[in-house]
Formats: C-alpha cells, sequence, structure tokens
C-alpha cells in the first residue's frame, strides 16, 4: 500500500504515512451510501452448526462452530461425561484432533473414564495436562495441533476468585474459536445460588450459558440441560438427558397421554 497523499510505502499494518513531511493519515473514505445498508438488503449469514445428536436441542439445532459455550453445574452431575462424549463425536465425525485442556483431573483419571463410556476416538482426543499450570503459552498450544474442538475443565481453577481472569480466558478463546472454526466448551463452577460463578460479567464473554443438573423431579439418572443465554438459537430452554453406565443418552419424556393412561396402557 501507498500513501494517498504522497505515494510513499506505508509501513506494514500502519495507517499513518511514514515520510516525515507527511505522516498523514490513509483512512479510507467512503459516501454515506456506501458506509450504510438498509437492514432489508443487509446479508443474512448461515450459522454453521456441528449436528450431534445429543444436544441439539439446548444449543438451538447444534453446536455452533465459532461458539464458545459456558457450561455450569454440580459436582456429580456429570459435566466431564458430557464433554468426553462430545470430544468423541466430534474427532470421529470431523477426522481432526479434540484438545482437552484438563486442570481438575489427570490424564489417567479421563482416560479411565473414555474406557468406561468406550470412546471410540481416543486416539484423537489429546489431554493438556494443565494441573499445576501449563508449561507453555495456551494460544501456542492451540494453534499448534489446530483442534475441531477446544473443553477447558475449568476456567475456575485458573480464575479463582477473579471473574476478570475467566471473562480474558474466554474472550481469548473465542479469538481462537472464530480463526479455526472450532468451537469451546468451558466448564465453570457455580456459586451457592446455583447459577454460574461470575455470571454478569462472563455472558458478556461467551455465546452461550448453560447449566447441567439432576432433574428433582423425574429418576435419579435423569439429568437437565438448561440453556440461560444463545446468541445462535432460543434461550430460555432446557433438554432433558438420561445417564446410563455407558454415558448420556437424550431422554425420552412420557408424553401427558401417557401419563393420564391406565397402568396397563402405559
Amino acid at each position: 500500500m501507498i500513501c494517498a497523499s504522497c505515494d510513499a510505502p506505508l509501513p506494514k499494518g500502519r495507517m499513518r504515512c511514514g515520510n516525515p513531511k507527511c505522516k498523514a493519515w490513509n483512512i479510507a473514505h467512503e459516501s454515506g451510501e456506501e458506509a450504510t445498508v438498509l437492514l432489508s438488503d443487509a446479508r443474512l449469514l448461515e450459522v454453521q452448526r456441528f449436528q450431534t445428536g445429543l444436544v441439539d436441542e439446548a444449543f438451538g439445532g447444534g453446536i455452533a462452530r465459532t461458539s464458545v459455550a459456558l457450561l455450569g453445574g454440580d459436582p456429580g452431575a456429570g459435566k466431564t461425561t458430557l464433554c468426553l462424549q462430545l470430544a468423541d463425536l466430534f474427532a470421529q465425525r470431523e477426522g481432526k484432533e479434540v484438545l482437552y485442556i484438563a486442570n481438575e483431573q489427570e490424564a489417567s483419571e479421563l482416560k479411565a473414564m473414555a474406557e468406561r463410556l468406550e470412546l471410540k476416538a481416543k486416539e484423537r482426543i489429546r489431554i493438556v495436562k494443565g494441573m499445576g499450570g501449563l508449561r507453555d503459552d495456551l494460544g501456542d498450544i492451540i494453534l499448534r495441533f489446530s483442534p475441531c474442538l477446544l473443553i477447558l475443565d475449568s476456567v475456575t481453577k485458573w480464575s479463582g476468585d477473579d471473574p476478570r481472569v475467566a471473562v480474558t480466558i474466554c474472550m481469548r478463546l473465542k479469538d481462537y474459536s472464530v480463526r479455526l472454526t472450532a468451537p469451546a466448551l468451558v466448564i465453570n463452577q457455580i456459586c451457592k445460588s446455583g447459577d454460574h460463578h461470575g455470571l454478569n460479567q462472563m455472558q458478556h464473554a461467551v455465546d452461550t450459558t448453560l447449566l447441567f443438573y439432576p432433574d428433582d423431579e423425574g429418576p435419579a439418572t435423569r439429568r437437565v440441560l438448561y440453556t440461560h443465554k444463545n446468541r445462535f438459537g432460543p434461550a430460555p430452554t432446557q433438554q432433558f438427558l438420561e445417564m446410563t453406565p455407558r454415558g448420556l443418552v437424550p431422554a425420552t419424556m412420557p408424553s401427558l397421554d401417557d401419563e393420564e393412561a391406565p397402568e396397563s396402557e402405559v
């Protein structure tokens, strides 16, 4: 590029002319009509989604490929199980690695869980050993392996009680998600009120916020995936899942007719 005022070459990545006699700012000027657009004429972008067959309803029709989702829930609800199953689905269908950043569990513990769940693509799920901190920059690791899915378990372990740190981490993951067209799932702790830790600040840094918890009104194996906010779909909404010995499956909810029918007909 050259300066529009003096034709001197512009320094790379700079808009201001390097000529000491010029130093003009090279900012493109557009007419009023060119710099605006009618809402009716604006180009409608189609959201690219990954259809999981497991949590599509909660995500508004599938997981948006440039989204960052914040997943919270009580210990033992099944957050890690859910994330491992999604990692397996992505790795199988995309044929690329999934990056699972683990600072809550050792790789051996995750492997034992993967064996129980009978995951089929363990050779494409790469565990980043984050307990005690990372030796390399997280961004460098992400770009080195260029995964099809990012999972951070958990953001709270790194941010502690400072939600501003968690916001920074989520914003950085969003940058890499867009760059690689790879969604990110971020596990977060919940407060005593049952909501996300630091939600007021966090919800602006992510695209989707979800809560995962046992269904108090159903069987002990039933789980609720509640979508609080979703930039790529309807919210609030909820989806029911069933915890089985081999992992989570969509729950078959009884219809009103079934509930009211005589026992012999059910």
